[in-house]
């Protein structure tokens, strides 16, 4: 009868300890800087008190603001385009209007030569600046940069709630050499009607399609390097492909991030910042302790201003 009560008193103990919290520990987080105003390239010494178990840091900055840590979509007031390109090889007497630059609302998104129709596109060549002839691969020009909703002169009207294509159309033809073009650099921006610049697509994000149309033997290639076509001799057989984009979603931006500066494992009671331009920076510090079982979040902010 005993040892049938001690098990019983040691099952009823082991209950009692399993079904016992451990909660999260309230947090009292607390942020101070020595002053209020900085300097450009100053460093920002920040005092931490409080020792959450996890703690954020948001500068502020374009891109790291809290207040935009969820924004997925925002309204665009404009959006630029700029590219740079290399040219080498082939004259315009020879290979005229040899690289265009297409832009397309009504494209299908379908990659196949059958599906490529010159009237779903709009040359915007005219309204960006391609590069010369050049000595050498190194040398190559910017395009300038260029809001695509003042292109109506040129027979495009954007449509910021469609999706947009993008088509770098390459054309050569047998018999003289073909030019070299290379692009290595593309950035499709978004301005905010807040008058914040957003980025949409660079050359890698906007991924490529290369589309030979009339058995073109040479295609478009994208790298790392860069997006390309190599031209050719005389006797390469003529040229007309295309570089197509993938969809891209003018009102789609990327959630603003902050720095993870501490988990459980770690304690932090100084951070360092340098903020690289002046300006009114609102810095938010999220910390939290937390468990299965709860969590106290805790929300500081510091008003800083950062002068040249």
């Amino acid at each position: 009868m005993k040892r049938s009560f001690y098990i019983a008193s040691l099952l009823v103990l082991a209950i009692l300890i399993s079904c016992e919290k451990k909660e999260a520990i309230p947090l009292k987080l607390e942020v101070h800087t020595a002053k209020n105003s900085y300097k450009v390239g100053e460093q920002v010494l920040f005092h931490i008190s409080g020792n959450p178990d996890q703690l954020t840091f948001f500068s502020g900055e374009e891109g790291h603001k809290y207040i935009y840590r969820e924004r997925t979509k925002a309204i665009p007031q404009a959006v630029t385009l700029e590219f740079a390109s290399n040219r080498r090889y082939g004259t315009d007497a020879q290979q005229p209007n040899s690289l265009r630059l297409l832009v397309s609302q009504q494209f299908a998104g379908v990659y196949q030569p059958d599906a490529i129709k010159e009237s779903d596109w709009t040359d915007i060549t005219a309204a960006f600046t391609l590069s010369g002839i050049q000595a050498n691969d190194a040398t190559y020009v910017s395009s300038g940069q260029v809001d695509l909703s003042k292109l109506s002169t040129l027979g495009f009207n954007l449509d910021a709630n469609a999706f947009i294509y993008f088509a770098f159309k390459y054309r050569g033809t047998t018999g003289s050499t073909q030019p070299r073009w290379w692009i290595n650099h593309f950035s499709l921006n978004t301005e905010t009607t807040a008058g914040v610049i957003l980025p949409i697509a660079n050359l890698q994000t906007a991924a490529w399609t290369s589309i030979g149309l009339e058995n073109s033997p040479v295609p478009w290639l994208l790298s790392s390097a860069g997006l390309r076509f190599q031209g050719g001799g005389a006797t390469i057989g003529s040229n007309q492909v295309w570089a197509i984009s993938k969809p891209l979603d003018l009102t789609s931006v990327t959630p603003d991030k902050g720095v993870a500066l501490k988990n459980m494992s770690t304690r932090i009671d100084t951070y360092t910042y340098t903020f690289t331009a002046p300006g009114t920076y609102e810095i938010t510090f999220v910390g939290s302790n937390s468990n299965v079982y709860g969590a106290y979040p805790a929300i500081k902010t510091v008003t800083l201003e950062v002068t040249e």
